[in-house]
């Protein structure tokens, strides 16, 4: 059996889309809807005839790796696919990915090909390398934009990665990525340090393959996804520094303190080099929306707070 599960957090009408879908293509599969606190309507659909359907409803936001360890420890199935709210499953989706599973025993995870509404797929995002220190050091440097084919750009988001082919991967996002049961128990799940979102799919992926699993791409199992929805209920600061910390803290336990410390470094250099642009008038954008270079500042002043308190 594959139990679906959903976190959600203010995800207004995608959610009712997502839903909708998996009842439709996926008949048979349990969907477990986690919701952290929203405040908005987006669940409000489920007054209807949505008996499949179980909702798990926190009064807050727990984080995404929480309420994703909350919905796996609810159901029952052996293949639980995690699944954004902002993605709808095309035919056959669902059963790609558990029929991987199913053909493959030392296939621990798998992932699905994410398309965006134009139906194109999603290069740089659906599978990427394991971050570097020299991918970090090229993306906050903005060596990847004045040379987009870097070596270290280019091994990190997998430019030249054919999505038509099936293949053993890194790191597929949890937008859609489906995993054995039995792997997230003997792992404990996703690591929920990493809150509220942000490098807790990087840091599974990494455990699986660490233990000798393999993941893999599954380029039948199509699913559309819009992408960036929950980044509207937060500001572009915000999103700054919860997505730097949980980048430092990824190297900091898979690579060390030595590597953190040089990521923090080249982080806050990043930010500090935004924030010039940015007052010159010259932005350089990351997440939601370009953002100003106080917010730049602001978050570089964080990360240096945090790094010397924790001196």
């Amino acid at each position: 059996m594959v139990s679906i599960v959903i976190v959600n957090w203010n995800s207004g009408p995608y959610l009712e889309r997502c839903v909708r879908s998996l009842l439709m293509h996926a008949p048979g599969c349990e969907v477990v809807v986690v919701d952290n606190g929203s405040g908005d309507s987006s669940l409000d659909f489920l007054s209807g005839d949505y008996e499949p359907v179980t909702v798990l409803r926190n009064r807050n936001n727990e984080g995404f790796a929480r309420a994703n360890n909350q919905g796996w420890r609810a159901a029952r199935g052996e293949r639980i696919l995690f699944l954004n709210p902002d993605t709808e499953s095309l035919p056959a989706g669902v059963s790609s990915l558990s029929g991987r599973l199913d053909r493959e025993a030392a296939v621990w995870a798998v992932g699905g090909r994410l398309l965006d509404p134009e139906g194109k797929a999603q290069r740089g995002f659906n599978v990427r390398a394991f971050p570097t220190v020299g991918a970090v050091a090229a993306e906050m440097l903005l060596l990847d934009e004045i040379w987009p084919r870097n070596p270290w750009t280019l091994a990190y988001r997998m430019h030249d990665w054919d999505p038509d082919t099936p293949s053993d991967v890194e790191q597929p996002a949890a937008a859609c990525l489906m995993v054995r049961r039995d792997v997230l128990e003997e792992l404990h799940g996703f690591d929920e340090r990493f809150r509220p979102a942000w490098f807790e799919d990087v840091d599974l992926c990494r455990r699986i393959r660490d233990a000798g699993g393999r993941i893999a791409f599954e380029p039948g199992a199509r699913f559309l996804h819009s992408g960036g929805v929950s980044l509207r209920s937060i500001t572009p600061e915000a999103f700054l520094e919860y997505y730097h910390s949980n980048q430092i803290r990824y190297f900091e336990k898979h690579h060390g303190n030595s590597a953190a410390a040089r990521v923090r470094r080249l982080v806050i250099t990043g930010l500090y080099l935004r924030a010039l642009l940015a007052s010159l008038g010259i932005h350089r954008g990351q997440g939601p929306e370009i953002s100003p270079a106080r917010c730049f500042w602001r978050t570089a002043r964080r990360l240096r707070t945090a790094r010397e308190g924790a001196a």
